[in-house]
């Protein structure tokens, strides 16, 4: 509703008559009684003047020309929506039937011919008057309204001695009826009142109603849909000065405060994305659960889950992702801890086994009056079997693992953050040794906790100031005997630590995440040193690099090998990229979508670790390879192990059916190569031949090439 006319200019009338004499001697008198006149002589002319003059008051004959005054009222009575505007008919007689017609058209009052012109000036002025005071009410009310509406805050009245009660227009919107269908009762607003709430709130009525006390207070409503809804309620008895009391009471809906702070209060205590316990709640949890253990002398597990390489899944597929594979692996570890027999009875008593999610990656598991330690880890190694189940995202088939770290109250600590520190550091350890398996927590690990802090920052200097090297190991054609190949192998060696093995520092420097640009500058060093050697006459072979999971991921490993051999200028045939069987699984569309374009430049890839991992026929068949090399772990016992023979042999024969040329690795016994060379194997790698070697003492495997004539 628009704003109500301001009281600062001079009122405007217009005058509507076919007589010209006396709209001559109205318009003199009203403008020296300063009001403003606007005159007409017909209808049709007053209905077009009607909206540029705004009149504050209509002076309207009745007998016009044309369309009369009583049809021009009507027809600005239809058009208005004010009908405060007061509108006064001028007839020359007491026609009563032309007076009743002109009533029922909306006119305001009659003025008879001849019209008394001072007392009609008073008369105006009067009428002007009490039309802008009502104007301005309708507003002040309407406004009133749509304040209550915005802020959803109902009104009612309730007589004490009547018994009435009236409501607003936002009681019922709240209410959710119909003011057309419901007759306002204290009854009936009690109806609407929770069930759960209703005692309460007719308590604090009657105390208003009999001890004239005044109540604030929250409380619910149920509506017909069966929706609920909160409000706020204030009520006060109020007397009119005449021994006569009324209750007057507000309603305001809250439903959407209340359910912010069930929001804000839920988000205090619970993760937004998995559901799941967070960290708050969590220790909240552990510290009862402790005090609650400590009285019965009995054992709780603190078990710490982190997934392996989670970083990489989230830096290829993107954070939408990463967040519905976080909401999987919390549903596999809920469904396994709620619903596993193997720990159903650990949930007996006060307290159930706690899941919640620490951040990140990291899950955290609180398992109550387990009996035995080995309980934990029976849980534990259920949970690593349920996780690295594939899963598909967005067309992205990804397995996953997990490492785990336990602690037990009160056989390791009695502190709460002190079993948290130690389940994370079990954790850590377990990740260190490559994941997928889980740690308890000993005292030794301490140590290994301050050894991975100085590696770590070692090792980040190491990076930066390029103190990292390779060593060589040759491929041998076991026909032949002669070098058809080397691998490049990283080493890193410290004058304060000495030489860190593989195992130890390659895990860190994922988990850190300087593993790509450690991988950029093998592959950079790898084809140097190789296109040096073709450069100085030595023989060409290729040289095999192997690739981290990360690489896939945090860089573009196609453009990174195309930078180097472009600022070598190796041909693209003597570079091989070895990749694991995890790091294939991690993100199987994207790494192959990687290697087959590697293939096409010319670059051949071979799979490492044949074996060790999710090995079968069609996954095989599914990858772009070019050789597979069968895991030492399965060399070690040959000859003379029939199951390993069998598996080595199998191995050979599929391989060499899908034109995949096979290299064992490992060998190291004159036996051993003698039984491969006997099943078909095409080429060994071991100590039998020769461990890595540095560069200067490798070039010795590599034979001039013979000049032409």
């Amino acid at each position: 509703m628009s704003s109500p006319l301001t009281h600062d200019h001079a009122a405007r009338i217009l005058v509507v008559d076919d007589d010209a004499t006396f709209l001559l001697v109205v318009r003199k008198v009203l403008e020296k009684s300063e009001f403003v006149v606007t005159t007409c002589t017909s209808g049709e002319e007053a209905l077009e003047v009607f909206s540029d003059c705004e009149p504050d008051l209509v002076l309207l004959d009745i007998n016009l020309p044309g369309i009369d005054g009583t049809e021009v009222c009507r027809a600005l009575r239809t058009r208005m929506d004010d009908l405060s505007l007061p509108i006064l008919l001028v007839t020359a007689g007491g026609d009563e039937r032309a007076i009743s017609k002109g009533y029922e058209a909306g006119a305001t009052d009659f003025l008879t011919k001849p019209i008394n012109f001072e007392l009609f000036s008073h008369r105006a002025r009067y009428l002007v008057k009490a039309s802008r005071a009502m104007r301005e009410l309708r507003y002040k009310r309407a406004s009133l309204a749509t304040a209550q509406r915005i802020a959803r805050l109902g009104s009612y009245t309730y007589d004490i001695e009547t018994r009435e009660m009236q409501w607003s227009n936002e009681v019922y919107s709240i209410f959710g009826v119909d003011s057309d269908n419901e007759q306002p009762s204290r009854e009936r607003f009690a109806a609407f009142v929770h069930p759960q709430d209703r005692d309460r709130v007719h308590a604090a009525l009657e105390e208003v109603v009999r001890e004239q006390k005044n109540f604030a207070i929250e409380h619910r409503l149920l509506l017909p849909s069966g929706d609920v809804r909160h409000v706020r309620h204030h009520a006060e008895n109020v007397d009119d000065g005449r021994d006569h009391h009324i209750v007057t009471g507000v309603v305001q809906d809250t439903t959407d405060h209340a359910r912010a702070m069930d929001q804000i209060r839920y988000l205090a205590n619970f993760d937004g994305l998995t559901g799941l316990t967070n960290r708050r709640q969590f220790r909240t949890r552990l510290g009862d659960m402790l005090k609650s253990a400590g009285r019965g002398e009995t054992l709780v597990a603190i078990m710490m889950v982190d997934v392996d390489r989670f970083r990489a899944i989230n830096e290829t597929l993107g954070h939408t992702a990463g967040d519905q594979i976080l909401q999987i692996v919390a549903d596999r570890v809920t469904g396994l801890v709620r619903d596993s027999d193997s720990v159903s009875r650990l949930d007996a008593g006060e307290f159930e086994a706690e899941i919640a999610r620490m951040g990140g990656d990291e899950f955290t598991l609180l398992l109550p009056r387990i009996v035995h330690p080995t309980d934990a880890g029976r849980v534990a190694q259920r949970i690593l079997q349920a996780i690295p189940e594939p899963i598909d995202v967005d067309g992205h088939r990804v397995t996953l693992r997990a490492s785990i770290g336990i602690s037990i109250y009160p056989l390791d600590n009695v502190e709460p953050e002190a079993l948290l520190r130690q389940a994370d550091r079990a954790m850590q350890f377990a990740k260190s040794r490559g994941g997928n398996s889980f740690q308890y927590y000993t005292e030794s690990l301490n140590e290994t906790s301050l050894r991975r802090l100085v590696l770590e920052s070692k090792l980040r200097e190491a990076v930066a100031n390029e103190r990292l090297n390779l060593v060589y190991q040759p491929k041998v054609d076991l026909e032949t005997g002669e070098v058809h190949g080397m691998e490049a192998l990283l080493r890193w060696e410290e004058p304060d630590l000495g030489f860190i093995p593989p195992d130890e520092f390659i895990p860190l420097a994922e988990e850190i995440g300087c593993i790509s640009e450690i991988g950029r500058w093998v592959i950079a060093e790898a084809c140097r040193q190789n296109k040096e050697w073709q450069d100085r006459g030595l023989r060409c072979v290729p040289v095999a690099t192997n690739v981290s999971s990360r690489q896939f991921s945090s860089s573009d490993l196609y453009a990174d090998v195309v930078e180097q051999l472009e600022a070598t200028g190796l041909d693209p045939r003597y570079l091989e990229i070895e990749v694991t069987e995890s790091a294939m699984l991690e993100d199987e569309r994207t790494t192959t979508e990687t290697l087959e374009r590697l293939r096409e430049l010319g670059v051949q890839v071979a799979l490492d670790d044949f074996g060790t991992g999710f090995s079968s026929l069609s996954y095989l068949r599914r990858l772009p390879l070019d050789i597979l090399k069968v895991d030492r772990a399965f060399v070690l016992d040959l000859p003379g192990d029939h199951d390993a023979e069998g598996i080595v042999g199998a191995i050979i024969t599929m391989a060499h059916v899908l034109g995949l040329r096979v290299i064992a690795e490992g060998v190291e016994t004159e036996e051993q190569r003698a039984f491969l060379r006997g099943i078909s194997c095409d080429e060994m790698q071991g100590y039998l031949f020769s461990g890595p070697v540095k560069p200067a003492a490798f070039e010795a495997f590599l034979s001039p090439v013979a000049e032409d004539g």
